[in-house]
């Protein structure tokens, strides 16, 4: 996959779709960077997190230290699962309390299965940065 695959996947999310992804960080517009296994490094926070699609599969995945975490198993998929986190990003006025929390993440999940289960999976991206949430971080 060259630059010009991966802005067009990325397109549906330019500009304001990309913000809707919860990550810190530039993205960035290419030529993008390859990081040391040859994927193209399109977000960068400028200190140890980073997020790659990697070129051969489509796959997006955030990186962070040592970690990796799935994002989504390829662009399209990214841009649905974007969708849907802005969907209640956006028009939720946000759970008034821990039920309500869990029941937004609860149809956030189900979703999220329908549409990429690899990156529902727990210890991948999304399952993580719900936890995060819900803990209050």
């Amino acid at each position: 996959m060259d630059d010009n695959q991966i802005m067009a996947g990325l397109a549906p999310l330019v500009p304001i779709g990309l913000e809707d992804i919860p990550l810190a960080g530039e993205w960035l517009e290419p030529p993008f960077e390859d990081d040391e296994a040859g994927r193209a490094v399109i977000l960068n926070d400028g200190d140890f997190q980073f997020v790659v699609v990697d070129r051969d599969t489509g796959a997006v995945r955030c990186v962070c230290e040592d970690d990796e975490t799935l994002i989504a198993s390829s662009l399209e998929q990214l841009v649905q699962i974007a969708g849907q986190w802005a969907a209640i990003d956006r028009d939720a006025v946000g759970p008034e309390d821990d039920d309500d929390f869990d029941k937004m993440a609860r149809d956030f999940e189900a979703k999220l299965k329908k549409i990429d289960a690899a990156a529902a999976r727990p210890n991948e991206f999304w399952s993580l940065y719900a936890e995060e949430l819900s803990s209050g971080g």
